[in-house]
């Protein structure tokens, strides 16, 4: 299915964070005006794609600056009040040319994700469909995406993370389950959910991430404060730790010491795991008011990139593993959700609403403020392809689909 859409304008209007994170309209239009792309997959047929011509006005990159809703024309007027900002700051922003690209099962409703991941030695990123239900499988050997297939999870899936060396990609569904699936190309199984993992929680398993030491992946209960550790060999629940923290977000594995980390944004907390005594060993408060959703380890500097979340203080934090505090703090980035590091880049990217909306922070691997690039409503989530050096995220706008751009050479 090919279209081509020319000079229209998709108003942003909502950052919608699905793991928890800060919502903020944007002030930044996209304008489509290229020809889609083609691929056959089931279940979908092909995917259209649309270059965004970045007319966006650039985030802007106050903290103190703060949204504040415009009054209502009548006291009895029923609208919802819409949202204002602050001057971008041109310095702090790269207008980057926005492509999107979207299939037949998601045209007419945009996409809604919590997560994505690029497997960097297959060429495949994983996104979480909550529309669909199911993993959206995208071919990124090159530049332009291509849509493949969608894996049926059944319910509508958050985290998702790719555990290479078993070939699997584990994924927690809003069903408190958790869904494994196989990817190896090889097996007659491939791209098919294999096993299905009860957390015996009430609420939904969210963000993942993996051990490759251990072969261990570690899904947070992010409303019922459990951490489910499975193995990734046998498909089995090794290990459940229960009351955790008030609400749970990103586990991210550090290479450095071998733990796994998880932040704990409404106690303002970082938990650290052992994996291999499965056990909870520390539970540091992060001491700035943070109060964390996205972790970014970056193993060469042993320091972490926190993606704070308080709307009255749009920041990011660096811990500081080896300190076991907080480092340094940056302001030209805002509240956020996701984020990732990526060693052969050195960049960090942080998902976040700026004082101005919704944009992508990039920031040098030791946490240095780069610049943010604009983005639409309902991204709040961030991949990588490192081969073509494309950023990935999503627009959940009824015209929206998956969104990307070229990390700017900055």
């Amino acid at each position: 299915m090919t279209r081509s859409v020319l000079g229209t304008t998709v108003a942003a209007l909502a950052l919608l964070a699905a793991c928890g994170g800060q919502a903020a309209p944007s002030s930044a239009p996209v304008s489509a005006s290229a020809p889609a792309s083609s691929a056959a997959a089931k279940p979908s047929a092909a995917p259209s794609s649309s270059a965004a011509s970045a007319s966006a006005k650039p985030a802007a990159s106050s903290a103190a600056a703060s949204a504040k809703p415009a009054a209502s024309a009548s006291a009895s007027a029923s609208a919802a009040p819409t949202a204002t900002f602050a001057p971008a700051v041109e310095a702090d922003t790269t207008r980057a040319p926005l492509t999107r690209t979207t299939f037949p099962a998601i045209e007419g409703k945009g996409l809604t994700t919590d997560i994505m991941e690029v497997d960097q030695q297959a060429h495949r990123l994983y996104v979480t469909d909550q529309i669909v239900k199911g993993i959206d499988i995208w071919d990124v050997s090159t530049a332009m995406p291509k849509y493949l297939k969608t894996v049926d999870t059944g319910s509508a899936p958050n985290g998702v993370t790719v555990a290479g060396n078993v070939k699997k990609v584990f994924t927690g569904l809003s069903d408190a389950t958790i869904a494994i699936i196989d990817v190896d190309p090889a097996s007659p199984k491939a791209d098919t959910v294999i096993a299905k993992i009860n957390t015996n929680g009430k609420k939904r398993a969210d963000e993942t991430d993996y051990d490759p030491n251990t072969k261990k992946m570690f899904v947070a209960n992010s409303d019922d404060g459990i951490v489910t550790v499975i193995d990734g060999t046998t498909n089995q629940v090794v290990k459940q730790f229960m009351d955790v923290g008030k609400s749970l977000e990103q586990p991210r594995y550090n290479p450095v010491d071998k733990m796994m980390y998880l932040t704990a944004p409404d106690d303002n907390w970082i938990v650290q795991f052992d994996p291999t005594k499965d056990a909870l060993v520390k539970k540091w408060d992060v001491g700035d008011n943070c109060q964390p959703h996205g972790i970014a380890i970056n193993p060469g500097t042993n320091q972490a990139l926190l993606n704070c979340s308080v709307k009255s203080h749009l920041h990011v934090a660096l811990w500081d593993f080896k300190a076991g505090k907080v480092v340094a703090t940056e302001d030209r980035g805002g509240s956020g959700d996701a984020d990732i590091y990526n060693a052969k880049a050195d960049r960090y990217l942080s998902a976040a609403n700026t004082a101005a909306g919704p944009s992508i922070g990039i920031y040098t691997g030791a946490g240095k403020f780069i610049t943010n690039v604009p983005t639409v409503s309902g991204a709040h989530q961030v991949a990588y392809d490192e081969t073509n050096k494309i950023v990935y995220t999503s627009d959940r706008s009824p015209s929206g689909g998956l969104l990307s751009f070229a990390l700017p050479n900055k």
